[in-house]
């Protein structure tokens, strides 16, 4: 049997989906949320959010993202730098999302909500299989990150909303030709959903 170069490829694309999809994630509660009891399933995951209440806020205090690896095994795990550099990419990803519209403030007080976010899973992209348009198609070498959020008044500590998420890269961008670079993007999208669910409540 001869073996050619697209018998190769397309025995490649078919390993990579069989480990990815052997890989999927339940999503997990980590312990990071106050509560849990209000959240209902949701496609991505589980999400609880209050829209009457969070029409009182318009000022936010954005706590530094924390990395709250759950799962991920010991030798997955990125290293120190690149945890803090993740965790601080989500962190301004909240801040320009909403910075300019609403008030991003450091004092607790009326009318101002305190946003805790942490990232409990990654998912390196594979570049290279990203770098090959049969593949990507596919969504083989799509990375991505989970996440625990939730949204409270800052004087009560009560909860407004929570979201518990898992997302994967998009096989229509280019982000997955760098290591983190679909987990990157899905943070970027979070943010963005963030600050686009705030411009429905407040009618903008």
């Amino acid at each position: 049997m001869k073996i050619t170069s697209r018998t190769v490829l397309v025995l490649m694309v078919s390993i990579a989906l069989m480990l990815s999809i052997g890989c999927n994630k339940q999503v997990k509660k980590t312990g990071f949320l106050g509560d849990y009891s209000r959240l209902q399933s949701t496609d991505d995951g589980l999400r609880y959010l209050d829209m009457k209440r969070l029409a009182q806020y318009k000022q936010f205090i954005v706590e530094p993202v924390v990395i709250h690896l759950h799962g991920m095994k010991q030798g997955a795990r990125p290293d120190p730098e690149t945890r803090r550099e993740l965790a601080n990419h989500m962190n301004n990803a909240i801040i320009k999302a909403i910075q300019g519209k609403y008030m991003v403030v450091s004092q607790p007080g009326p009318g101002v909500a305190r946003v805790r976010v942490a990232i409990t899973d990654l998912e390196k992209s594979n570049p290279v299989l990203n770098a090959i348009p049969q593949a990507k198609l596919t969504g083989a070498g799509l990375g991505g990150a989970s996440m625990e959020a939730e949204l409270l008044d800052s004087q009560t500590g009560e909860q407004i909303g929570a979201v518990v998420e898992t997302q994967k890269g998009s096989r229509l961008s280019f982000a997955g030709l760098k290591t983190w670079g679909d987990s990157k993007a899905v943070m970027d999208g979070w943010a963005e959903r963030f600050r686009k669910r705030l411009d429905e409540v407040h009618g903008k």
